[in-house]
């Protein structure tokens, strides 16, 4: 027997340990968003003891678990500063938050839904009835007036030659990136975030069936369809080198060529919440929901190979977001029931800062939407 295998009876401990731990828990943990972190360190120590004690990937978190409970003892009381280069966008009740690498903020009052241009130099965001293009510092560059506007997104093809995708009501809508020329795409489509392949102005998207649909905005042409035969859209997310996309539904995870053909697929388990491609891989970070056990999982697939996994961290409660850093070696973990981020570095969480009081710096409802450009 090699030292990486478990040792006699450690696995059945690990489950022990989780299931007491968790059960304890379960009765203590309280109704509001305000929650002890002390509960929720109880609830990573038993996460990561399961995962160590269930999987040979698990040994990654069970030996940084001294490491996730000193982070939680020592959180931050509010974030002073990124832990790597680059800005983070946070998206708020209050507004959106445009965070340098040095701790300092600007809050951009009134707008929702905040997402950035490629290269950071504008965002695009919902302001009442207006879609807006803004400066990081607010400075408006144009706006155009729709009803029931969701989910911006900016393309990815050159500097001055973008493209913004948008939800108004039920369709899907396009439109320059100088505001110009304004759209519509597509009459009928899932209430799920459109999602450009980098360097093209190709956009893929649901329609109202679940069928996902990737389209040339310029020449209007559908280049391909791909039903994936499962309901409820969740996501749809491009690696960097769009080459893989990902499109995820409640129960299931599907990666697709730029040809529309299925890569691989897999059963989720548990509910996907969101997604996240590292830079420059077909790496990506999953958040999931686990309804009966009340808590939250986060790991690295492989996008060629759904059923290769990583589970990275575990805890009560919901996760709300999670995001990498340009370089790709830091994730931001948004822990939303626990009212804390956490930044975990690599996928073999070589080091983990959790920093508290996200809702009294941020406001309610604070997420991060991107970090973005060095």
């Amino acid at each position: 027997m090699s030292w990486r295998d478990p040792a006699p009876g450690e696995r059945e401990a690990g489950e022990r340990s989780w299931k007491t731990v968790r059960e304890a828990f379960d009765e203590r943990i309280p109704a509001s968003r305000r929650h002890d972190w002390r509960l929720f360190a109880i609830a990573a120590v038993a996460a990561a003891i399961l995962a160590a004690a269930l999987s040979p990937p698990g040994q990654a978190v069970f030996g940084s678990l001294r490491d996730a409970v000193r982070g939680e003892e020592n959180a931050k009381p509010a974030l002073f500063s990124l832990p790597a280069p680059g800005r983070l966008l946070v998206n708020s009740a209050q507004g959106a938050w445009v965070v340098q690498r040095d701790g300092s903020k600007r809050l951009l009052g009134g707008y929702r839904e905040a997402s950035w241009s490629p290269h950071g130099l504008y965002l695009v965001a919902i302001h009442g009835h207006e879609l807006r293009a803004i400066e990081p510092d607010g400075d408006r560059r144009w706006s155009i007036g729709r009803p029931d506007l969701a989910l911006p997104r900016w393309s990815s093809f050159g500097r001055q030659d973008e493209r913004v995708a948008y939800l108004a009501g039920e369709t899907l809508r396009v439109v320059d990136g100088d505001g110009s020329d304004d759209r519509l795409l597509a009459p009928r489509v899932a209430r799920v975030a459109p999602a450009w392949r980098p360097g093209t102005h190709v956009v893929a998207f649901f329609d109202r069936t679940g069928e996902v649909q990737a389209v040339d905005v310029d020449r209007r042409r559908t280049l391909w369809r791909t039903r994936l035969f499962a309901a409820e859209p969740v996501l749809l997310e491009w690696s960097g080198d769009g080459t893989r996309l990902l499109a995820a539904t409640r129960s299931e995870l599907w990666t697709i060529d730029p040809e529309g053909r299925t890569v691989s697929n897999n059963g989720v388990g548990g509910r996907p919440v969101a997604a996240s491609f590292a830079p420059r891989t077909h790496r990506f970070a999953l958040l999931r929901w686990f309804t009966q056990q009340r808590r939250s999982g986060v790991e690295v697939v492989a996008a060629d190979r759904l059923g290769k996994r990583t589970r990275i961290f575990a805890g009560a409660g919901t996760f709300g977001a999670v995001a990498w850093s340009p370089t790709g070696r830091w994730l931001i973990l948004d822990w939303d029931s626990a009212d804390q981020w956490l930044f975990i570095r690599s996928a073999a969480v070589r080091k983990l800062v959790a920093v508290s009081n996200i809702e009294e710096n941020f406001g309610p409802d604070a997420s991060p939407a991107g970090w973005c450009c060095p």
